[in-house]
């Protein structure tokens, strides 16, 4: 039975289970002069209804006497109520208590003179105009009582006489005074009272009131976040708290997204915040791995990081409409308890848990479709004008090293002029059919997808048991052809009360996500690079190829069809809660978890594609055993195959004992102390094989032994699999404290130590704690407060700890491994040993990274509550950052890692909520939120130093942030030949050997302030939200112009779309242009003050210049949405209890520097962009 089926199996169980257990509610009960509150609780705790009375309703009432026997609810309660003057009705679970109806007659009582009483009717609604049965009407005058029918309708009689006035009041409800002259009808709506909810603070370890909380955390409820089904819970994120920053790094569906809390913290380590899910911290699928920067400065990358780019987070797994809300710890004191892993931040999300009553079923679904991606704001070059640049080429006489001269305009001159193969009139017609080819590659690589989502949830229980359930399917397609996600999430939580001391929290959850990707092809990067004169399919339909660059055909849809990129995650989650009520004051608590996932991913090639002529077979495909190019390839025979499996398994087992007790009426003292440990460990192995036949039932071909006449070992039949086996086991001891006075000033005081395997034996660091202590002041309850009319809350907060973070990546250990290559099997001469060579060099002193956090925040309410908000300013200062150490050749290996870096960041953070319009039909609510983080690196260790990790952003220089790059000092074109000039002069006492010297600091990659805004509108039952995204500052660097300038071939090839920008380039006529001339020619290596020896041509540098640098400031429309609520008319015809219909855009605009030319500037680059996406969605309750 699959995955699927065994889910659904359960959940259809326990829904039919709960189902029929609530469909009798029978009450056993024998109390003599007992007080109605207690009877009250009895009945409760039998049947899971909950009663909803005032004091004034009960508090003359006289004892209760009661004995029944498997008695229905409602003859319990008739016997409850016997000879009182209360009566009750039953809605939802829910038992209202009022006061017994005076019942009048239509006609004027006998006892009063007639003609002097009148009769008034009406009916009774609530702001979302909803009758309201049970509310109490009284005629004060006349001092008698109604209550409205099930419709909310009422008749009564009022005073004749004199001005008459009718109270209406109902339980939850703001009672209304209504003066009544000589209507007959008065209809009137009732408020909800404006109750002061206590608003709590979940941590993952405590739930606090955010009264007592002292340092920084934001809480967001799910109900505000836009998960649509297409964006992830990051995507949602961005712009909704303080002090988080969420960046997209491409547009295709199954990618990760950066997510940094009060910017970066550390240089070689995650710099994610960690997830906690109900208390548990959640792993990634597949271990974190460092970007590692070759001596040029380039990152290095492996086959296998097309599968990591495509396996998601450690949150993957979780169903976003299990949500209940979801709350960021920013400062140390939020963040001590989570010890040594918490100091990039904490974002703790909870889970829904179910409700007392009959069982509620949800469906929601929705459907989505995203605009396809087009070159309309690319600013790209049509076909015509691509023809006019290699026409301009050969007019000019302008050459170029590398010869291409087989396609395109090139192509058709070389036969016409050279070859002498076509006539004048055939090249004038092939030049005119290119020039209005206008290949659409977009349309051929792209798609406008339907992505589907559907969440099932049953939730239901009573006072002893609850539970809730859900069941989820999703397919989100991407936009290029090939990508795409499905997943499938299942999920059961229960909580009982199995004593009267004694709970028990559990809940299972379960998931598979499959993810489809590319290998060694970008559809972006090529519709984005390549010319539109070049054809995809011949005049027959047949796939067009051309001879690229390589020297290999290329046909890139083959190139598509005939590799793949498979990723599939299974994940499964369990925990257990046990809280056990030793007394008032003391409880204990134990929490198991188990979390597992399960990674497989694949990618391969096909000896069809150009990638493994090109890389591996060095011969078209379709080669025989006859052919010398057969007996010179390492592999004749099939493609390339690339496998990552890997299992992460983690344990945690957390118990602590809590206390809490008030002294006095106004000491409050609450202290919890507790030891966890916690156990992650992942096992895998990642391998290639060669000889992949996908086409021939997955098989492999046999690869020759050897290779050319000259019988060379063949060096393909070398393929050493990497396995992996990493262990992290940390054990912390932790206590936390908090003393309140009067609810006025709390202080709180946490600390924790934690060891690890990780670190190495540096006795002063073994119980070298992280701590953190804060102070609040709630000055509006101090007696001396008298709120105003402006100003009816204030609170200051201030905290300061000490933070550590683990790197679990860096290992203190020896690591020693087999060469892989063609020394995979290399031996000693002497000793006829295996060669070994080091993989880590030990550090036996390597320990935690340190951070120092201050935080200090204000707190503030205004207009009787109608606006609050906060101020916060923070610093961190880290110290012992891990970086790396160069080391003599003689060691093995160039660096290691050491304790040897420190960083600082500071900025501060602004939120604030308020309700500009509140009336009975229309309500605008507006959140705001807004944060600038400053970052400085002070010290930094060894690392690769060259212009191109100093363009990159990827060298860390102190004084400056860690996202700093630089540009070179573009000075303008050579008026003589059109070549860009720089200045490459020294700034006076700087370092030569350092690119910073002769480069111009551009500032950082990352936003120096952010902001979002959000606004809801409702009028009646119609809803309208909308939210917004702004950054301000940081820098980025316009796509290349000059693609081909890497390779120092000069002239664009015939395989290259340009930019329009080109067209105002500079020629002989021109030499006024804003765009440097078509290079001539060899590009010369150009002499740089560090003697730098990567690419070194003058436009290469153009490329990376200040010419090139713009602001990526921007402003961001994130999702604007709308949604109906049928009435209560029309829902209950169709036998539901809620019905609401929707739609929306994600992403519907931007704006952002008109240099840009409209791309997002968040993959300016060269990024696949994200579009608009448009979604309709329905739920239901029942």
């Amino acid at each position: 039975m699959g995955f699927t089926a065994k889910v659904a199996i359960l959940l259809f169980a326990i829904f039919a289970f709960q189902l029929g257990s609530s469909k009798a509610q029978t009450v056993t009960l024998s109390k003599s002069n007992a007080k109605i509150v207690d009877v009250f609780k009895e009945i409760r705790k039998q049947t899971g209804y909950d009663f909803v009375y005032t004091s004034s309703h009960i508090s003359e009432t006289t004892p209760v006497t009661i004995n029944v026997k498997n008695a229905s609810l409602e003859s319990a309660l008739a016997a409850c109520f016997k000879d009182k003057p209360l009566s009750y009705s039953i809605k939802n679970k829910t038992i209202i208590i009022k006061s017994k109806t005076v019942t009048q007659e239509m006609g004027p009582p006998a006892s009063r003179p007639a003609g002097k009483y009148r009769m008034v009717t009406g009916r009774v609604a609530d702001t979302e105009n909803r009758s309201l049965p049970g509310v109490t009407v009284f005629s004060k005058e006349l001092n008698v009582k109604t209550a409205t029918d099930k419709e909310g309708r009422y008749k009564i009689d009022v005073s004749a006489q004199e001005p008459a006035t009718l109270i209406f009041s109902f339980v939850g409800m703001e009672s209304k005074q209504v003066s009544v002259s000589n209507q007959s009808v008065i209809d009137v709506t009732l408020s909800m009272a404006a109750k002061e909810m206590e608003e709590m603070v979940v941590t993952g370890y405590q739930i606090l009131k955010k009264a007592d909380v002292v340092g920084s955390v934001a809480t967001i409820q799910a109900k505000d976040l836009n998960l649509n089904g297409i964006n992830t819970l990051e995507q949602a994120l961005q712009g909704k708290l303080a002090g988080v920053v969420v960046t997209n790094t491409s547009g295709m569906v199954g990618t990760k997204q950066n997510v940094r809390v009060r910017g970066t913290s550390t240089l070689v380590g995650s710099q994610e915040p960690i997830w906690v899910v109900d208390g548990i911290i959640q792993e990634d699928p597949l271990p974190f791995k460092a970007q590692e920067l070759n001596t040029a400065g380039n990152i290095n990358s492996d086959n296998f990081d097309y599968l990591r780019t495509f396996v998601g987070n450690s949150i993957r797994w979780l169903n976003p409409n299990d949500i209940q809300d979801i709350t960021v710890l920013k400062d140390a004191s939020a963040t001590a308890i989570y010890g040594v892993r918490a100091a990039n931040g904490v974002i703790v999300i909870t889970t829904k848990k179910g409700q007392v009553g009959p069982p509620s079923i949800n469906y929601s679904t929705n459907f989505s479709i995203t605009d396809k991606v087009t070159y309309q704001k690319l600013n790209l070059m049509n076909s015509k004008e691509r023809v006019a640049v290699s026409r301009e080429i050969f007019e000019r006489g302008l050459t170029s090293p590398f010869v291409n001269n087989n396609i395109g305009y090139a192509g058709a001159l070389n036969e016409y002029l050279y070859l002498k193969t076509i006539t004048e009139d055939e090249f004038n017609t092939r030049v005119a059919a290119m020039e209005t080819a206008n290949t659409n590659w977009f349309d051929i690589l792209f798609r406008a997808p339907v992505s589907t989502n559907h969440n099932l949830g049953i939730s239901g229980g009573n006072s002893n048991t609850r539970y809730y359930s859900s069941f989820g399917y999703n397919t989100n397609n991407g936009t290029a052809i090939g990508n795409d996600t499905k997943g499938i999430t299942g999920s059961l939580a229960m909580s009982s009360q199995v004593f009267k001391n004694l709970s028990l929290n559990i809940r299972l959850a379960a998931s598979k996500n499959t993810t489809n990707g590319f290998y060694q092809v970008s559809p972006y990067d090529y519709a984005t690079k390549v010319n539109r004169a070049i054809a995809a399919y011949n005049p027959d339909g047949e796939l067009s190829f051309y001879r690229n660059s390589s020297g290999y055909m290329f046909n890139i849809i083959n190139e598509i069809n005939e590799t793949g990129n498979v990723n599939n995650v299974l994940t499964t989650n369990g925990s257990m809660d046990v809280n056990y009520q030793i007394s008032n004051n003391f409880r204990f608590q134990t929490l198991f978890s188990y979390n597992s996932s399960a990674t497989n991913g694949s990618t391969y090639a096909t000896e069809k594609t150009e990638y493994v002529s090109r890389t591996l077979r060095f011969a078209e495909y379709g080669i025989s055993p006859s052919d010398p190019a057969y007996i010179n390839s390492k592999l004749p025979v099939g493609g390339e195959f690339n496998e990552v499996t890997s299992t992460n398994r983690t344990f945690g087992w957390r118990n602590n004992l809590s206390f809490n007790k008030t002294f006095g009426r106004k000491h409050t003292v609450g202290a919890m102390f507790g030891i966890e440990t916690n156990s992650t460990n992942y096992e895998g192995y990642q391998a290639t094989a060669y000889g992949y036949l996908r086409d021939r039932g997955k098989s492999f071909a046999t690869l020759p032994l050897t290779v050319t006449s000259a019988k060379t070992v063949n060096s393909l039949l070398v393929s050493i699999p990497r396995i992996t086996d990493r262990r992290v086991n940390t054990m912390g001891l932790y206590l936390t404290s908090s003393y309140s006075y009067a609810s006025r000033y709390v202080f709180n005081f946490s600390v924790r130590n934690d060891r690890s395997n990780r670190f190495g034996q540096f006795t002063n660091e073994k119980f070298n704690p992280v701590w953190a202590g804060g102070f609040r002041w709630n000055i509006a309850n101090e007696k001396w407060f008298e709120s105003s009319n402006w100003l009816s809350g204030l609170a200051l907060r201030s905290s300061f700890g000490y933070q550590r973070n683990i790197a679990a990546n860096i290992s203190p250990d020896l690591i020693i491994k087999l060469p892989t290559g063609q020394a995979a099997n290399s031996t000693d001469a002497l000793t006829g040993e295996s060669l070994l060579t080091i993989g880590n060099l030990p550090y036996g002193d390597l320990r935690w990274e340190q951070t120092t956090s201050l935080n200090l925040g204000l707190d503030w309410n205004l207009f009787q509550n109608k606006v609050n908000g906060s101020i916060e300013y923070y610093t961190k200062r880290g110290r012992d950052l891990i970086t790396t150490l160069p080391v003599p050749l003689e060691y093995g290996v160039p660096n290691m890692y050491v304790n040897g870096g420190s960083m600082k960041n500071e900025g501060y953070e602004v939120s604030a909520n308020f309700v500009p319009v509140r009336t009975r039909n229309f309500t605008w609510s507006v959140s705001l939120n807004t944060s600038k983080n400053r970052n400085l690196v002070t010290k930094t260790g060894a690392q690769v130093v060259s212009w191109r990790t100093a363009a990159s952003g990827q060298l860390n220089v102190e004084g400056q942030p860690v996202s700093a790059f630089y540009a070179f000092k573009y000075t303008g074109i050579n008026p003589a030949n059109g070549e860009p000039t720089f200045d490459l002069s020294v700034a006076p006492g700087a370092d030569p050997k350092s690119p910073t010297s002769f480069m111009q600091y551009m500032g950082k990659l990352d936003p120096d302030f952010t902001s979002g805004l959000g606004m809801n509108f409702r009028y009646k039952m119609l809803s309208f939200s909308s939210s917004f995204y702004l950054q301000v500052g940081g820098k980025r660097f316009l796509a290349p112009l000059y693609n081909y300038a890497s390779n120092n071939s000069g002239l664009p090839t015939e395989y290259e779309n340009l930019s329009r920008l080109i067209l105002d380039r500079w020629t002989p006529s021109n030499t006024g242009a804003s765009i440097p001339a078509l290079p001539n020619g060899s590009l010369p290596s150009v002499a740089l003050p560090n003697n730098d020896q990567t690419y070194k041509n003058l436009y290469m540098f153009y490329n990376y210049s200040t010419d090139r640098v713009v602001s990526a400031t921007s402003f961001r429309c994130n999702n604007i949405n709308v949604s109906y609520t049928l009435p209560e008319s029309v829902v209950k015809k169709i036998k539901c209890k809620n019905v609401s219909l929707g739609g929306g855009v994600s992403n519907p605009f931007v704006i952002n520097s008109h240099d840009f030319n409209g791309v997002d500037p968040e993959v300016a680059y060269g990024g696949q962009p994200r579009t608009r996406t448009y979604t309709l969605n329905l739920n239901l309750s029942f």
